[in-house]
């Protein structure tokens, strides 16, 4: 099964759970900011970017022809339910709103946007084998300049909590007119996770005389990989550099040893005439 094999770190690069919406994150520290809110369903990020093809109405030019292709902008938005809510909570739902000054419950919307309405907001989400603890990896999307496009919602139900969707657009900016209104933060957790070495494939032909050189995956990458070759008379191996000396099968061991336990990968070599 050549081509139906998944990689050995494939737990290490899974997206896990819902996530949570907050107002502010340190992605060097791992630090958290204030819980927007608890949500239903999940949270969707999703970026449409817009696109003029200038080779679109050109006689005999393909059509999406990479050098006639202009990307004219980002148009971002982060969507979900809460099932919370609070005093600021709504605020930030309102977009364009005020709280009274004598009143900290009092949320009184208005009819024109201030750049003050315009907030940061983080998704963050678990990620690979190493989600817990101050070391867990994560995925992080910061959204800049947000607003609640979708207007202010409720929906109560008989004997059920009441969900208050939102729909938080970034916003590019005239102070920053190339700045993209969103990044990306991907952090692999780190700590004890189990070690293994993976070769890149377990299989290969070679022909008297020739070589091929192994790609390895390990945990820990630190760890020194030991090669060995079952018939040095077929084929040897240094360094991870396989070179054919004669005709037959053999097999090649990929090893490190971590905390005194050893960890191995084998590759099966045919050596034609």
């Amino acid at each position: 099964m050549k081509f139906t094999q998944i990689p050995a770190t494939a737990f290490q690069n899974i997206q896990l759970n819902a996530g949570i919406l907050v107002d502010n994150f340190n992605p060097a520290t791992g630090v958290v900011g204030n819980l927007l809110g608890a949500t239903t369903g999940g949270v969707q990020f999703q970026d449409d970017v817009e696109y003029t093809d200038f080779g679109e109405d050109i006689d005999n030019c393909p059509k999406n022809t990479m050098e006639l292709k202009k990307l004219d902008s980002h148009d971002v938005k982060m969507s979900g339910t809460f099932v919370t809510i609070s005093a600021s909570t709504a605020k930030l739902l309102a977009g364009a709103a005020d709280v009274d000054g004598n009143n900290s419950a009092h949320i009184i919307p208005r009819n024109d946007i201030l750049t003050s309405d315009f907030k940061t907001i983080w998704w963050i989400g678990d990620y690979s084998d190493v989600n817990t603890g101050d070391n867990a990896g994560f995925v992080a999307i910061k959204l800049l300049n947000g607003l609640n496009t979708g207007g202010f919602q409720i929906q109560s139900t008989d004997k059920g909590k009441g969900q208050f969707a939102f729909e938080f657009t970034g916003h590019y900016s005239m102070s920053a007119q190339s700045t993209v209104p969103y990044e990306i933060y991907v952090k692999q957790g780190s700590g004890s996770t189990n070690p293994f070495i993976y070769l890149n494939t377990h299989s290969i032909a070679l022909e008297d005389g020739e070589t091929f050189t192994f790609g390895v995956e390990k945990n820990p990458s630190s760890a020194s990989v030991t090669w060995n070759s079952a018939s040095t008379s077929v084929a040897t191996v240094a360094d991870g550099v396989v070179t054919a000396e004669g005709t037959g099968n053999t097999i090649i061991t990929a090893s490190i040893t971590v905390d005194g336990v050893t960890y191995n990968d084998t590759c099966t070599v045919v050596v034609a005439d």
